[in-house]
């Protein structure tokens, strides 16, 4: 019974496990899709978006709540864009330099306190991949 309770006891205390990056499909001829999620925690919700070398990467996130950011990195991981350091938080325009798969993830800068408490925060991200 005790080394049942000390197994359930390191489960609870083990990092919950990584988000897996949605894939943003665009179809053919419409350079632009809209996607949306629930931000609880700290942890970001990522989205994987296709592109070519010499596209334009185009992204907007509406939120209702403050303290919520998004990110861009390239196909290798390295970041290319943090919106929290911006001042123009909730919208960025960026050339591709390479193809591949970027990641855009959207997440909550928020105290200690409000990330634990379980609030969660609704958002909506444009995604736009243009020729120009």
């Amino acid at each position: 019974m005790l080394a049942g309770g000390l197994l359930l006891g390191s489960a609870a205390l083990q990092a919950p496990a990584p988000v897996l990056a949605r894939s943003v499909h665009l179809a053919p001829h419409v350079p632009s899709t809209v996607v949306s999620g629930t931000l609880e925690g700290a942890g970001p919700v990522p989205f994987r978006v296709p592109v070519k070398e010499g596209q334009q990467l185009n992204i907007q996130c509406h939120s209702r709540k403050s303290g919520i950011y998004f990110f861009v990195k390239d196909q290798s991981g390295s970041m290319v864009y943090d919106s929290a350091v911006s001042p123009q938080p909730d919208r960025w325009t960026g050339e591709v330099s390479s193809a591949g798969l970027y990641t855009v993830g959207v997440y909550q800068k928020r105290s200690p306190v409000h990330l634990h408490k379980g609030q969660t925060a609704f958002f909506r991200l444009h995604v736009a991949v243009n020729n120009d």
